[in-house]
């Protein structure tokens, strides 16, 4: 099982609660190659391979593939709090 376990954020954008402002996120699990991926990769995985990435936070969500005009991007389903638990992945 692939597992999304830490996020990067863009610079200067630490703290942010913005899922676009993610800038990479590290991987680990049955990968023949583990470690960081931008968002954008992460996104044509999942969208264009029908790859599968779960968070690693209870209850596990999978990583849906999102795209504005200007920007791919991904997202977890919100927890039962309302919060995408992507973001609550630890930031490195």
């Amino acid at each position: 099982m692939i597992k999304a376990v830490k996020i990067r954020m863009k610079y200067n954008c630490y703290n942010s609660q913005k899922l676009e402002e993610i800038y990479s996120i590290k991987l680990e699990g049955s990968l023949n190659n583990p470690g960081w991926f931008k968002k954008e990769v992460l996104h044509d995985y999942i969208k264009n391979d029908n790859g599968i990435i779960y968070v690693n936070i209870y209850p596990y969500p999978r990583l849906i593939a999102v795209s504005t005009q200007t920007e791919k991007y991904v997202k977890s389903t919100p927890n039962k709090y309302g919060y995408d638990n992507l973001l609550e992945l630890p930031r490195e």
